[in-house]
């Protein structure tokens, strides 16, 4: 069976390493994305078992990607980051996606659980 391919979009570097090492250490495999657009086009390129994005983007933001892939792909599942959670687009974030919502820092072993679980539905 192949490794699950993860898209992590965060245009901080710090969070991208630190998702790519935990994600790589479980056997994933993990493509990033800095910003809406690189997002787009990852998503266009290759087919992703999970996305996990932060709510603010460059050029967009989390939810209107994941509407944008959603009109054309829904099952694929998404978890949303922020490092402000009482903003309004956080908290409509939150609102929106409940459990699958991580404030920046996260625990890492919660959201790896997160992404276990999204899969395992998925399968």
């Amino acid at each position: 069976m192949d490794r699950p391919t993860v898209l992590v979009v965060d245009n901080e570097r710090s969070v991208r390493q630190a998702l790519r090492f935990e994600l790589e250490d479980e056997g994933f495999r993990v493509i990033y994305a800095t910003d809406f657009n690189e997002a787009l086009s990852a998503l266009r390129a290759f087919d992703f078992d999970i996305v996990i994005t932060d709510v603010y983007l460059n050029k967009g933001d989390g939810i209107q990607l994941i509407n944008k892939v959603k009109s054309k792909r829904t099952r694929i599942p998404f978890i949303l980051i922020s490092a402000f959670p009482d903003s309004d687009l956080a908290r409509r974030a939150r609102h929106l996606f409940k459990d699958r919502f991580y404030e920046k820092p996260f625990f890492m072993p919660a959201l790896k659980q997160k992404v276990y679980e999204l899969l395992d539905t998925q399968g």
